[in-house]
């Protein structure tokens, strides 16, 4: 017997959407988050007269025959009592739209919204969206961290042009839970508590006079059998996607540390070593695992937090000239890891210091 998927809910992310500006709707692949989000605001476009905005981080993404392919698996003739057909996607604009029997062309109808991409969020700011009450911001958590330079706050400044004044708008923030390294989960103070969030539950946070609510979505629990190993935990249960990395070939007791090092990136900290091998003492390795106690003084801290402490740098170039050269091997991969999570938020995070 097949057992009931908890897809998401249009009708639950109305009720959620009610109570904050912002809604992040986080989860496993195809458990229906997008789906969700476009059904209900093409449902509030058709029965309101409304507007919306399908964002994207990327130019790239918003090409019109893209957008339309986004939108074509959404229920329109449902949505519209039989009145339209398909979505069409002309010039960035998108409309509600009918297929001609005869001729096979598209004809358009009512106007809906626009696709927009973040990155050329400068060439809007003289426009006006006074229909807009939605943007539906899909792919907010990027898999290879490659997020605009100061995104969180670039996103406000677009949720600004585009509402003006008003209050009344709603922005979907849509994401895979493939990473706990987010820019937004730090700007916006959500980090401590999606430590602790279970699945299928929702949290309110209010920063001033804004209310960002994190929906972190049921996970279906299911596999059709085209997904194995570690993926398919991020694709069928949720799970932080990972990567499979080199761990300690012999116990952890076999090597001699020689030098210690903390490297921490806003809440992440990690306690890398450069491990000996007592036996062949030409082996030499370094090795990452999270770093869970409080940082000891005279210890070493590359930190993109400035502190005055001498032993704290926030590149590896105030270094000295003998560090540096044992940095070399981090930076060569010679690393082990104490398990893929700690190892795949270690590499993601480099990234920032090079």
């Amino acid at each position: 017997m097949n057992k009931k998927k908890n897809f998401v809910q249009a009708s639950k992310l109305e009720k959620i959407s009610n109570s904050a500006q912002y809604t992040f709707v986080l989860g496993e692949r195809s458990n229906g988050k997008s789906f969700a989000v476009k059904e209900l605001i093409l449902k509030k476009c058709y029965e309101e007269g409304i507007e919306f905005i399908y964002l994207r981080r990327f130019e790239l993404d918003i090409k019109d025959s893209v957008c339309v392919h986004y939108y074509g698996d959404t229920p329109v003739s449902a949505i519209t009592n039989g009145e339209y057909t398909t979505i069409d996607v002309y010039r960035k604009t998108i409309y509600f739209a009918n297929i001609n029997e005869e001729t096979g062309k598209i004809v358009r109808g009512q106007k809906i919204g626009y696709c927009c991409a973040l990155s050329g969020a400068e060439h809007i700011k003289s426009l006006s969206f006074p229909k807009v009450k939605y943007i539906d911001f899909e792919e907010v958590i990027s898999s290879d961290g490659n997020y605009l330079f100061d995104e969180p706050n670039k996103l406000q400044h677009f949720v600004s042009t585009v509402f003006r004044l008003r209050s009344d708008g709603k922005v979907f923030c849509v994401g895979n839970t493939i990473s706990r390294i987010c820019p937004y989960y730090r700007e916006y103070g959500l980090e401590q508590g999606l430590k602790k969030q279970k699945l299928g539950e929702v949290k309110l946070y209010k920063i001033d006079e804004t209310v960002i609510a994190v929906y972190l979505t049921d996970s279906l629990n299911y596999n059709s059998g085209m997904f194995f190993g570690n993926i398919a935990n991020n694709i069928t249960k949720g799970m932080y996607e990972t990567k499979t990395l080199p761990h300690l070939p012999k116990p952890y007791f076999r090597y001699k540390s020689i030098y210690q090092f903390v490297l921490q990136y806003n809440e992440f900290k990690f306690y890398c070593e450069l491990l000996q091998d007592v036996q062949n003492g030409s082996n030499i390795t370094w090795y990452v695992q999270p770093k869970t106690t409080e940082i000891q003084k005279k210890t070493r801290v590359i930190s993109n937090k400035f502190d005055i402490n001498p032993w704290w740098k926030t590149s590896f170039d105030g270094l000295t000239p003998k560090e540096k050269e044992i940095m070399t091997l981090l930076f060569d991969d010679q690393v082990c890891y104490s398990d893929n999570l700690t190892g795949t938020e270690f590499l993601n995070i480099l990234k920032y210091f090079k």
